[in-house]
């Protein structure tokens, strides 16, 4: 078995995702509804936080919605939004972590492709670094610099997030 290490345990998590959404009502200075994309699973459970901490410490429109990166299920996700609309929004592309940055710029290329947009953020449980694409996390929970043999895992349970692990390989 792994040897791990607990990063942050639920009332952790909820204290980091307060904070960022703290961040993000600050940076939306125009007080815009706010279109937060959760790519794939953990993401998508991390957008939903993200989306219930926004709810309860602001007053304006919140909208969720799970970002698939398999190619028909992404296409539907975005079709299904109208684009006059994402042009008003503060989107946010939301992920459990980022480590080399492909999937964040996987899923902010689909976004791009496809919605006609003045701007995108993005959000993060953990920023590991070690970037191999031109990627940064405006918003995120924890900084942590890791060695290439180390895995974070956010593990999520019915869609709640639980807590955040450090693994050795």
């Amino acid at each position: 078995m792994d040897d791990h290490l607990i990063l942050m345990d639920e009332r952790r998590i909820h204290r980091s995702v307060r904070r960022m959404g703290h961040e993000i009502i600050e940076t939306n200075k125009k007080d815009t509804p706010i279109l937060l994309f959760g790519i794939d699973q953990s993401g998508t459970a991390v957008a939903e936080l993200l989306g219930n901490v926004l709810d309860d410490i602001w007053q304006g429109v919140i909208e969720t919605v799970s970002l698939p990166l398999d190619e028909g299920n992404t296409q539907k996700t975005l079709n299904s939004l109208p684009s006059n609309k994402t042009e008003d929004m503060f989107l946010i592309a939301v992920d459990d972590v980022i480590f080399s940055g492909e999937t964040m710029f996987r899923a902010l290329t689909k976004i791009g492709k496809d919605l006609p947009l003045t701007e995108i953020h993005t959000a993060v449980l953990i920023d590991r670094g070690h970037r191999k694409f031109p990627i940064r996390a405006g918003f995120y929970g924890m900084q942590l610099p890791t060695k290439l043999d180390e895995h974070v895992s956010v593990m999520v349970d019915d869609h709640t997030v639980k807590e955040v692990l450090l693994q050795n390989r």
